[in-house]
């Protein structure tokens, strides 16, 4: 039987994520247990068991991932390096929330629909502290590997996934039917559950894409020349500034300061146009396509722009909606054009080490003592 020093990092890792599921599930049970006491309990709704559920899984899988945060060997890249601790925590606790806040709503949402399929079931406090374990188990399982090695494919996910979950959750939960009429700001104006979710929501994704601006800057260098890194430095502080909007738009509200929000707001736009515009200096060596979509996204921006105003086709909340789909359309192509990059140069550093090493072989095979190696073939016999 192996121990863990015997295992590779990844099957350490799949026994760490196995552990800590397990941990957290025998947690949110005896939780459960104790909150669900007194009587049956309805699987969704006000007073639930989805209710109790959401809190133990979105701890669970919060706690999961800051463990595996704490505990990983992976550095996590910023664009400084004198705040490179500041930055990193602040990036970690960001991520923490994000991962509650989608076990939160990934519990309650099922408790709804459950309720809606199950009409009248009630469970009593074993059945429902079950329920609470296997949930919080599970968000604690798929939490884990995110916490050990933070990428950019990750967080390219992870950023649309949050930020379209919580706007839809403030809809769902806005207390004027109307919002639309106006513009998405609205959403989180007044406070309110729906206002708290939306500003918060806006402030947590500006910081991820912060933080996505550091490693798209790191894996840019990687594929890039030394003399031409400047670029990809650029390309970091530009998608770390529309963090910084993103995040600054949620921390003001519309209702307390309209027009300091609105050029939060429009400063993301502007400054996204900036990136697409520029981008085929920054970082020359991406794949064609990913110039091509930029030009694409910023005459898309154009041509919504124009159906607002002067066209008046559809309201600001159109336009938005409109620029939004462009920016998250954009994303995952630069990210997907990023990672092929990067697989074709790991891929030709690997063919090139292997016509190396076939190189080395045959001399060896030859009776001549390789390069810098330690031993040859002399006369037919191996000498070391």
């Amino acid at each position: 039987m192996s121990t863990a020093a015997d295992q590779g990092a990844r099957a350490r890792l799949e026994l760490a994520a196995v552990v800590t599921a397990g941990v957290a599930g025998v947690a949110a049970f005896a939780v459960g247990l104790a909150l669900l006491q007194g009587g049956t309990h309805p699987i969704g709704g006000a007073g639930s068991v989805a209710r109790v559920a959401a809190f133990t899984t979105g701890f669970a899988g919060a706690g999961s991932f800051a463990v595996a945060r704490v505990r990983s060997a992976a550095p996590l890249p910023t664009l400084s390096r004198r705040l490179r601790r500041t930055l990193t925590a602040a990036a970690t606790i960001a991520m923490a929330l994000v991962v509650f806040g989608l076990g939160y709503l990934a519990a309650v949402s099922a408790g709804e629909v459950f309720q809606a399929g199950f009409v009248g079931l009630e469970l009593d406090a074993f059945a429902g502290a079950l329920v609470c374990g296997i949930a919080a188990g599970a968000a604690a399982y798929l939490a884990h590997p995110l916490g050990d090695d933070i990428s950019t494919r990750t967080l390219a996910v992870l950023v649309p996934t949050f930020l379209v979950v919580g706007v839809l959750f403030s809809m769902l939960t806005a207390s004027d039917e109307r919002w639309w009429q106006v513009h998405f700001s609205s959403l989180g104006a007044g406070g309110g559950v729906s206002g708290f979710a939306f500003n918060m929501t806006l402030v947590l994704s500006g910081v991820l894409v912060a933080t996505l601006g550091g490693c798209v800057r790191s894996d840019l260098d990687l594929l890039t020349q030394r003399d031409e890194r400047g670029g990809a430095e650029w390309v970091g502080r530009l998608l770390a500034a529309i963090g910084a909007c993103m995040a600054l738009t949620g921390l003001v509200r519309v209702d307390v300061a309209e027009w300091l929000h609105i050029a939060f707001a429009s400063s993301m736009v502007v400054i996204f146009a900036v990136l697409c515009a520029g981008l085929p200096w920054f970082a020359p060596h991406l794949p064609r396509v990913v110039h091509v979509a930029s030009a694409a996204m910023v005459a898309g921006t154009v041509v919504a722009l124009v159906l607002w105003v002067p066209v008046g086709y559809y309201n600001f909340t159109g336009f938005e909606f409109a620029a939004c789909g462009l920016i998250f359309v954009w994303l995952s192509v630069f990210v997907r054009a990023l990672g092929a990059a990067s697989a074709d140069r790991a891929d030709a550093a690997g063919g090139a080490g292997a016509r190396g090493t076939g190189a080395a072989g045959t001399d060896a095979a030859g009776g001549a003592r390789a390069p810098g190696s330690t031993s040859g073939a002399v006369g037919g016999k191996v000498v070391a």
